[in-house]
């Protein structure tokens, strides 16, 4: 199943930013679990965020693992959003005349 994860900047913001050890530890993270199969596609968010494609059999396996990023452990990111996708049905077959 693939999945929405949507992980926003605490508000307000802490007042130090993150290290560069836990950035890097953050990187590192996400490229396991791109190896894994698990990240498909990432984006970073105008507002400091990211938007991430995933997938998994479940949605709870991805709170558990995004939840375990460095930032968000720290408070300096908020818990993931994990929401599910489902097939856009626009582009199936057409019914009717």
């Amino acid at each position: 199943m693939q999945f929405l994860v949507l992980v926003s900047r605490t508000t307000p913001a802490p007042q130090d930013p993150p290290t560069a050890t836990e950035r890097e530890a953050e990187s590192e993270l996400i490229r396991h679990l791109y190896l894994e199969g698990i990240v498909r596609q990432i984006w970073l968010r105008g507002d400091g965020g990211a938007a991430i494609l995933a997938e998994s059999g479940d949605a709870q396996s991805l709170v558990e693992a995004f939840s375990a990023l460095p930032l968000v452990k720290s408070g300096f990111l908020q818990a993931p959003q994990v929401i599910a996708l489902k097939p856009y049905s626009g582009f199936g077959p057409r019914t009717g005349g």
